[in-house]
């Protein structure tokens, strides 16, 4: 079995928590930022889905292709959990299937970066240096370990 979670579910958090207020550009850095500081900070991953080196920076294709029908709109719900957004067994599942220390690193990275518009969260994912430069050579789908990931976080966070 592979450690971590869908990226789906993670996003859906997001949305649940922050009220839809994330466009599908926003929801994909946001879900890879809180992928790198969870490798970093619990040396574990918090995602198990793929995540390449595209254009705009690194995308989850998994995660892209289910959002892309929002557009640059807000997603204002995903439902992968099985419940409704008002549902309180929501709030409960999203506590049992993240745990504690995983939902404060997605947290922090929402309120870290969630103001963030799309060129500022754009040059963020483009720096000299970060997994997103190191891979991307033009060739779609060039995968970005988990370890360029973690590596490139464990030196952003000290």
């Amino acid at each position: 079995m592979k450690d971590g979670i869908s990226s789906l579910l993670v996003s859906d958090y997001i949305v649940n928590k922050y009220n839809g207020k994330f466009t599908p550009f926003h929801l994909i850095k946001l879900v890879f930022i809180s992928h790198g500081r969870t490798l970093a900070a619990l040396k574990k991953p918090l995602i198990w889905d793929r995540i390449e080196a595209w254009r705009y920076g690194p995308v989850i294709p998994v995660l892209y292709h289910e959002l892309k029908l929002w557009g640059n709109a807000p997603v204002q719900n995903l439902h992968y959990c099985g419940t409704k957004p008002d549902d309180e067994d929501r709030r409960l599942f999203f506590e049992t299937v993240l745990p504690e220390k995983e939902r404060y690193l997605i947290d922090l990275t929402v309120n870290d970066y969630g103001d963030w518009s799309f060129w500022d969260l754009r040059k963020l994912c483009h720096e000299p240096g970060s997994p997103w430069d190191t891979h991307y050579d033009e060739k779609f789908g060039t995968e970005i370990p988990d370890s360029t990931i973690q590596e490139y976080y464990v030196n952003e966070m000290v």
